[in-house]
């Protein structure tokens, strides 16, 4: 019997040695190819894609608004980096802090050393003035830049922009002002109103938006019809009608020179369109 407990001890203490001997052997395996990686994988190449509204991607081209140079700045990214040390988070915040037209980035990473960067750009949606300056924001109210000249793009009325920065998010009164109020309510509805606009094709052809109103919002469409819509609504549906107004009655029954006002603020939830007499 004491030989057999003597028997079993020495195999459980070989068995604990051949554990440990694994372990070792796993990290040590471990440790080389980390090693191997930070060695071997280093950036070689950088490739730039531009993804468009639509989700199609096309390579960087001359004219587009970044260079790779510059794109490649805004990111940190090196010929010569280590690939695997590479934080695509912190490199693509950095670009998006950095390069304010672009609204979304994508990295991928190529073995042995190709980084991918897809970015995809917003465009001016309206302007704001600040003084004698007008501040570009896009579809979701990020602050673009800023320009001395017209900047050719829908007008937005009844804000007023508090401390802007490039590359941050538009902010307005919260009503500690008293002499201009709280426009935060007004800001809101002007983000929930751009998009469907955009999305239905309309954005390019309103002059301005009025939200000096605390509850309307007009629209001044191409000069010619005043839309009025409630300061907080379904902007979606609302801007689909006006769209079908515009395709199926104003387009066969106005002249160019016609005007008038499309108000759909009534209780009813009716669009309500009147031509203005001559």
């Amino acid at each position: 019997m004491a030989n057999k407990r003597r028997h079993q001890h020495s195999y459980q203490g070989g068995g604990r040695l051949w554990g440990l001997y694994v372990v070792l052997t796993t990290v040590l395996v471990l440790a080389a190819i980390g090693a191997g990686c930070i060695v071997f994988f280093k950036v070689s190449s950088v490739e730039v894609y531009i993804r468009d509204s639509e989700g199609n991607t096309a390579a960087l081209a001359q004219d587009d608004r970044y260079s790779q140079e510059e794109i490649l700045e805004a990111a940190d990214i090196d010929i010569g980096d280590n690939l695997f040390l590479l934080n695509k988070n912190r490199a693509a915040a950095t670009i998006l802090s950095r390069l304010t037209y672009v609204s979304s980035v994508s990295i991928q990473k190529k073995l042995p050393g190709t980084v991918v960067l897809t970015l995809a750009e917003s465009g001016a949606a309206a302007a704001i003035q600040d003084g004698e300056s007008w501040w570009l924001i896009d579809l979701n109210g990020k602050l673009l830049e800023e320009t001395d000249s017209d900047p050719g793009c829908t007008v937005l009325l009844g804000l007023t922009p508090v401390d802007p920065v490039e590359g941050e998010a538009l902010s307005v009164p919260d009503g500690s002002d008293e002499e201009v109020g709280n426009q935060t309510l007004q800001l809101s509805s002007l983000l929930e109103l751009l998009t469907p606009l955009q999305d239905y094709g309309l954005l390019d052809d309103v002059v301005s938006i009025d939200l000096s109103s605390e509850s309307t919002v007009t629209l001044d469409y191409d000069g010619r019809i005043q839309v009025k819509l409630p300061l907080e609504a379904d902007y979606n549906e609302k801007i689909k009608y006006f769209a079908e107004i515009l395709t199926d009655y104003v387009a066969e029954n106005w002249t160019e020179d016609d005007t008038g006002t499309l108000d759909m603020t009534y209780s009813d939830g009716n669009p309500h369109l009147v031509k203005n007499e001559k």
